[in-house]
């Protein structure tokens, strides 16, 4: 039984006994309930005020049993008050708070669905590149060890609409569904979907088939860990040199450059403009345009000059962090 629980069986208890003695001092002696009220409540806190009036001896046995009751039921609720206390509760209750306030002022964050092994490497990642985050799990001990590594933390089913609520869905950047079936990934891209349009679904997927499901569910990327592992894996192989190098490019430029990630909306200045045109490095004071992904899905690696920027293009910029924000200030990309 939780101490909160003996707690409110305690505040019950002493408020029964209270009603009893008040009823017991009116039909056995014929007091009043003001004071019948009066008898039992300087009875009950042992502060021996006059008495009402004189009793008789089954108002005395009465009144026996009724110390015997509010001195148990007092020592009961000690009892667990002390635990609360020495427990720690108190302090939990005031670290949830703290934490309920920490991740209601989240803004452009990043919402991890799932503290399961993937779900712990992404928000050691996130961690890492300074990025704002929660974690939403149901799992206690999952949660707890979330706790202990110090994120934010909610507890509760991600694809409940009021858990992703209190995550801030609305405010959000993005969502990565990490969990370890599809149904369950695709539920919360349900939901998070409908909750804001416009922010980026990253989901988990089993196999090749959860890719046109949890497309269909509203999910802007569906990896598979176990496809991403093979590439790596392979490219350690045939290619080593490659991955150490972009271990170390990320390791030595993480904390000047940054990439990101801009869509072009059908109406922006941007549209028909080729890269030779829009001088970007000019422009920015040195961001560069590492990449162009068409709607169709297709790849334009490191651009040349004659490519043009095309309606709902994803444009992949590198720079610094007052480049990339001149670059969308300049083509009005705000987020």
């Amino acid at each position: 039984m939780s101490v909160r629980l003996r707690l409110l069986l305690s505040f019950l208890a002493l408020l029964f006994v209270i009603v009893f003695g008040t009823l017991g001092y009116h039909i056995l002696e014929g007091f009043s309930i003001e004071e019948s009220l009066y008898m039992t409540m300087i009875t009950v806190s042992t502060v021996g005020y006059r008495e009402v009036g004189e009793l008789d001896a089954a108002g005395r046995a009465f009144t026996i049993v009724l110390i015997i009751s509010a001195l148990t039921v007092g020592a009961y609720g000690l009892t667990s008050l002390t635990r609360y206390i020495v427990g720690g509760e108190i302090m939990e209750t005031l670290k949830g708070r703290r934490m309920e306030k920490k991740i209601h002022s989240l803004e452009n964050h990043v919402i991890v669905a799932g503290y399961g092994k993937l779900g712990r490497e992404i928000a050691r990642e996130l961690d890492e590149a300074n990025a704002q985050f929660c974690v939403v799990e149901v799992d206690h001990d999952h949660a707890s060890a979330a706790l202990d590594a110090g994120f934010l933390v909610i507890r509760g089913d991600a694809s409940d609409e009021t858990i992703l609520e209190e995550a801030g869905v609305k405010k959000a950047y993005g969502l990565v569904a990490a969990l370890t079936g599809d149904a369950s990934n695709v539920m919360v891209t349900i939901t998070a979907r409908e909750m804001n349009p416009k922010m980026q679904i990253v989901a988990r997927g089993i196999d090749d088939n959860s890719v046109a499901k949890l497309r269909r569910a509203g999910a802007d990327r569906v990896e598979l860990p176990f496809k991403i592992s093979g590439r790596r894996l392979t490219t350690l192989v045939l290619k080593p040199g490659f991955i150490e190098f972009m271990d170390l490019f990320s390791r030595t430029f993480s904390d000047d450059l940054h990439m990101e990630q801009a869509i072009i909306p059908a109406t922006n200045i941007l549209i028909g403009k080729s890269l030779k045109e829009l001088d970007l490095r000019r422009v920015t004071g040195g961001a560069m345009i590492m990449g162009i992904e068409r709607e169709d899905g297709r790849m334009v690696l490191h651009p040349d000059g004659d490519v043009r920027i095309q309606p709902k293009d994803r444009v992949l910029v590198l720079g610094t962090e007052p480049q990339i924000k001149k670059f969308q200030k300049e083509f009005r990309l705000e987020a």
